[in-house]
Parts: structure tokens; sequence; C-alpha cells
């Protein structure tokens, strides 16, 4: 029996993820955790679909065990973070927020969410040096690429 490469089926669920076809994608995600539980691409891949779906429990779930396995992975605090903020949770989504920022400090996305959660809060200076955070992260990641672009 040829064996299976991990790899190649969560290439193929992406594909299907990024056109929206999550039962899909959902096959192929169930089918690499069946074979490695502990495949956090596969987890948090799932979890997006879960958070797509409005079953925030299921995608919380996922990214727990996530973060069991990397717990300084940026990526899983930010999409916890998302879980909270749907639940209207900011004091919660705004601490995921930051601990992925602390992880990664060139995470734009972080910054957006973290300043949207301060703006719900009432607080629009905070929100608004979030905001240009955001953009300085941004402009920095694009410099570094045009570095690795043209080196």
């Amino acid at each position: 029996m040829a064996e299976i490469d991990l790899e190649e089926l969560f290439i193929e669920g992406a594909k299907k993820l990024a056109i929206k076809d999550f039962d899909g994608a959902l096959e192929y995600f169930n089918k690499i955790l069946e074979v490695d539980g502990k495949h956090v691409k596969a987890l948090e891949a799932r979890a997006v679909i879960f958070f797509q779906r409005g079953d925030l429990e299921a995608a919380e779930r996922d990214l727990n065990a996530a973060l069991e396995i990397e717990p300084e992975n940026y990526r899983l605090y930010f999409r916890l973070g998302q879980i909270y903020y749907k639940r209207k949770d900011l004091d919660k989504a705004l601490e995921l927020f930051t601990r992925a920022i602390d992880l990664n400090p060139m995470y734009p996305a972080a910054y957006m969410a973290r300043s949207q959660v301060l703006r719900d809060k009432g607080l629009e200076e905070a929100a608004d040096l979030e905001l240009d955070k955001a953009v300085a992260a941004h402009r920095e990641m694009a410099k570094a690429q045009k570095i690795i672009d043209f080196a």
C-alpha cells in the first residue's frame, strides 16, 4: 500500500478551502488528522472552516489542540482572537491579538484586529495608533520582500 503524502493532501485541501468548497476541504483535513492527529496546519485549516460555518466551539477546540503542539505559533493566537471577537469577548480577543503580536511584531493583521477591538471599546486614539503600526509592519514586510526578490 502506498504511503499517504500528508503534504499533498494538505495542498489539495487548501485548494478546496481557497474556493470555499468547505465540504471538500474538510474531507482532506480530516484524512490528514486521522493519520496524524497533531498536524498543526490541518488543525488550523479545519478551524478556519468551522469558524466560517459559525461552529466556534469546534474551531476553538482545534486551535487549542494546535496550540498544545505549537505554543509559539502566532497565527493560532490570532485565529483564536477572531473567535473571541465574534463572541464579543473584547478583552479576551485583545489579549489573544496582543499575544500574536508579541510573538510576531511584523504581523499587520493582528494590529488591524487589535485596532478594531480598541475602536469597539471606544478607544479611538489607541485604535488609530494600532492602524499606524499595521501600516508600518506591512511596509517593513514589503521592503524585506523586495530585498529577497531582487537579491
